[in-house]
C-alpha cells in the first residue's frame, strides 16, 4: 500500500535551543506508508508518523529515542533537563504540494524550546 506522501525528503530544522547540548537531527527520511524511521548523526532513533488532516495540513508523531545515541548525546526533557528517555513530539505542519513536489513545515513547542522544521520532498 502507498501513501501520497511516500518519498525521500530533506529535513532541516532550526531552534531557540541555547542550551548545552548539540542537536544533531537534520539529515534524510524516507516516508513509506506514512511511517518513517531512521537514525540521525547522533544516532538517536527517529520514529514518526504522517496523516493528511486535509489538503495544507499533516499531522507529525515522532518518537526520539537516544537509548542507542552517541554517549555524549542527550534530548532535553519538557524541564529542559537532559535526558536520554524516549521522547515523543507532536506536531501539525502545513502541506505544500505541486504536482510531485512536496514540502512539509511548521514549529514543534516542547517545553521552553521551539523548532523549526521543513521536510522537502527530494526523490521517490
Amino acid at each position: 500500500m502507498t501513501h501520497e506522501l511516500d518519498g525521500l525528503y530533506q529535513v532541516t530544522s532550526t531552534s531557540n535551543y541555547q542550551g548545552p547540548l548539540q542537536k544533531k537531527s537534520d539529515g534524510q527520511t524516507r516516508i513509506e506508508n506514512g511511517q518513517t524511521e531512521r537514525h540521525d548523526d547522533a544516532n538517536c532513533k527517529w520514529t514518526s508518523t504522517f496523516t493528511i488532516l486535509n489538503d495544507g495540513e499533516v499531522e507529525m508523531v515522532s518518537l526520539a529515542d537516544p537509548t542507542e545515541a552517541k554517549v555524549d548525546f542527550l534530548l532535553t526533557a519538557p524541564n529542559g533537563a537532559p535526558t536520554r528517555e524516549p521522547v515523543e513530539y507532536k506536531t501539525i505542519l502545513k502541506l505544500a504540494r505541486k504536482s510531485d513536489r512536496i514540502q512539509m513545515s511548521g514549529q514543534i513547542e516542547y517545553g521552553d524550546d521551539v523548532t523549526f522544521l521543513t521536510l522537502r520532498k527530494i526523490g521517490d
